[in-house]
């Protein structure tokens, strides 16, 4: 079976990496970037992403749905983290911390503490200034650009796959490129036959900071998320085998601008200079290495995975991951994986 497999982030990455391991060889990567090619561009969001697992009570059915695709990939981690500790993925201790009352989170909602490990909500005396609920849990951290080299070299050289570095206009075009070939649309925004997009895919737009930790850091093996009264987050995570830590971050629908709006870096100073002073560089400034600016693919209703035949070719959908990608990616491969073998599975 020929497979062509259209975009190259971590969902497309990935589902390439889990067909290799079961023995599909003949596979072409398409994508108009790599993870050696897009580590600076927005639009290549998986190399901008903070890359860890911090769940939450699902709010929708639709939200739990996907929240076990996460669980998947929460699982495999510990073996590759064993496996693979160049993948750079590390297993620290991660918290949640809320500056209002959320019921969802109170009384742990469905999908919050479902499968994870080391569970614990916090005692009030544990809680600091201003924060009303916490909890505790043993979660992942990636270097994301480490990690996304990691697939991608794994499929070069191990595999042998190949990995064409092309704009695509439509599915169509593939298909008329490689008749006969299945069609896996890993577009993040939901590349149609036609050329056009999804219509209930849209972006979220994201900013961070990548800053250089002092030594020995505690934030190295942690990750700490607040979610501010306002509505406005202050997280850290850091970034394995020396990548850094990520401060964060801004969520924006709708909104495709590429370029650093200082208005939000002064926010995201702000907030972390009273959450995360340790991080200050001789209790002074952060030492901001890079800016991230990112487009995260989100979709309404959820993220689409599923099967369909369009003028005699079929394609196999795996995109709308928002900001989740790197934390579904493994759920969504076994999937993908599930479809190609003929296994109905859809979401």
């Amino acid at each position: 079976m020929s497979i062509v497999i259209v975009g190259a982030g971590v969902a497309g990455l990935t589902c390439a990496y889990q067909l290799a391991r079961n023995n599909y060889n003949d596979i072409t990567i398409i994508a108009k970037d790599f993870p050696s090619t897009g580590l600076l561009k927005p639009e290549y969001t998986s190399s901008k992403s903070g890359a860890h697992f911090r769940p939450f009570p699902s709010k929708t059915i639709e939200e739990f749905r996907d929240s076990q695709l996460t669980r998947s990939t929460y699982r495999f981690f510990k073996r590759l983290a064993v496996e693979h500790p160049e993948s750079s993925v590390k297993w620290v201790q991660g918290t949640d911390y809320l500056e209002y009352s959320d019921p969802l989170y109170t009384a742990i909602g469905k999908g919050y503490a479902d499968g994870i490990d080391e569970f614990r909500v916090l005692k009030r005396s544990e809680l600091p200034e201003n924060v009303v609920f916490g909890a505790t849990y043993k979660t992942w951290c990636i270097n994301a650009p480490v990690y996304l080299d990691f697939l991608e070299n794994q499929l070069r050289m191990k595999y042998g796959l190949k990995l064409i570095q092309e704009e695509v206009k439509s599915l169509k075009q593939v298909s008329l490129k490689y008749p006969g070939s299945l069609i896996i649309n890993c577009t993040g925004m939901g590349l149609q036959w036609d050329g056009t997009w999804d219509p209930k895919c849209y972006a979220i737009r994201g900013q961070t900071l990548l800053v250089r930790p002092p030594l020995d850091s505690k934030y190295n093996n942690c990750t700490k998320t607040y979610q501010m009264a306002n509505g406005e987050w202050s997280f850290v995570i850091p970034r394995p085998l020396d990548g850094g830590i990520i401060v964060g971050g801004t969520k924006v629908n709708y909104d495709t601008d590429s370029s650093p709006s200082i208005i939000e870096t002064e926010h995201l100073i702000r907030n972390a200079r009273q959450r995360f002073p340790d991080l200050l560089i001789d209790g002074k400034n952060f030492d901001i290495r890079r800016i991230n600016v990112g487009f995260r693919p989100a979709r309404k209703g959820g993220v689409r995975i599923g099967s369909e035949n369009v003028a005699g070719t079929r394609i196999i959908d795996c995109y709308g991951f928002a900001g989740s990608g790197m934390e579904m990616s493994w759920g969504a491969g076994e999937k993908v994986v599930d479809l190609v073998k003929g296994r109905e599975s859809r979401l």
